[in-house]
């Protein structure tokens, strides 16, 4: 920078950088931008707020040569309050009606306590857009191993109580614990080592080297059957795309229920057994970051979703570069 003098640069990174962790660091870049002679600003901008159906946060720090007369004009761009859904970008959902969600409470929907993990795409008065397969969690919205393998209804309570009490600090340190048959017994008073074994046949649970029972699906990320998301069509929002990529799919009907349990039944029927899902595509990556129809990537489509992770959404660019050109008058 020193060197070249630009009249003016576009720099981004991810949100974390302005976090009150990070904050040190950032303020650091901006003191050294400044030092070399710029006029700099910095904002957090989303793709969502640009027209694209895509969670996708950064930091946009941009900088205008102090010898020019306006540099201190520069202001970032507003929200364009375009909000198109999945479908609407999507080729294979263009068909699909979008109908509106049914308002609930959120005693129905979270039995009193919401989540404080939720995003601004999640609302608290509506069933979430998206299904999550986790043997760790426990939301309206969550697909378990016990709802998609042949399960009583003891054996699917056992299931639970192992995910409620795996956390309890009564069993261990860990951030989940497994249980032994006796920590078992002192939740279910009346249950045979049978029933736990039983859940080691059908792949639910498994065994310690110290003989303890856990999920075999013992890592969020991983989901289960090589799922991790699967988004409904009719989502605002799609999840951020990474150049690691994500086991996300896209179902390709979508489901109208009045109450979480109709919901996912639903879903399971309808959806997941029948495999009305498809994989993140490049196509549907390239589509998602805002790049032009005629956008050539490369032909490997693993190579193309890894280049498209690791890009910044195209409108947000677009606005912030026609901001800098308009200063800079050029």
């Amino acid at each position: 920078m020193n060197k070249n003098q630009p009249k003016g640069f576009i720099f981004e990174n991810v949100s974390g950088l302005a976090s009150p962790k990070n904050r040190d660091n950032l303020e650091l870049i901006l003191n050294e931008l400044a030092n070399t002679g710029y006029c700099v600003k910095w904002k957090v901008l989303h793709a969502y707020d640009f027209g694209l159906p895509q969670n996708r946060d950064r930091v946009f720090i941009v900088g205008i040569r102090r010898d020019i007369e306006r540099c201190q004009e520069y202001k970032f761009p507003k929200p364009l309050n375009i909000h198109p859904k999945v479908l609407d970008i999507l080729d294979e959902l263009k068909n699909i009606n979008f109908v509106e969600k049914v308002k609930l409470d959120a005693n129905t929907l979270f039995k009193g306590v919401i989540p404080p993990s939720r995003t601004r795409f999640q609302k608290d008065d509506e069933l979430n857009d998206f299904f999550i397969f986790s043997d760790l969690r426990n939301g309206h919205t969550t697909i378990h191993s016990w709802d998609i393998i042949n399960t009583s209804d003891r054996e699917k309570m056992i299931c639970l109580t192992l995910l409620k009490y795996r956390r309890s600090k009564k069993y261990g340190d860990k951030d989940g614990n497994p249980l032994s048959f006796e920590d078992f017994r002192e939740i279910i008073t009346d249950i045979e080592i049978n029933e736990l074994n039983k859940l080691l046949e059908k792949g639910i649970f498994r065994l310690t080297s110290d003989h303890k029972y856990e999920f075999v699906n013992s890592k969020n990320m991983t989901g289960i059957n090589n799922i991790y998301r699967i988004i409904l069509p009719t989502a605002e929002i799609f999840p951020t795309l990474t150049a690691t990529g994500s086991k996300d799919h896209i179902a390709t009907v979508s489901i109208h229920a009045s109450h979480p349990q109709e919901y996912k039944n639903l879903f399971l029927e309808k959806i997941y057994q029948p495999q009305k899902y498809i994989p993140i595509t490049a196509k549907h990556a390239c589509k998602l970051q805002g790049f032009p129809l005629n956008f050539e990537y490369h032909k490997k489509d693993e190579v193309a979703k890894k280049q498209f992770g690791n890009a910044v959404p195209v409108p947000v660019v677009e606005y912030v570069a026609k901001e800098l050109l308009r200063v800079l008058d050029i």
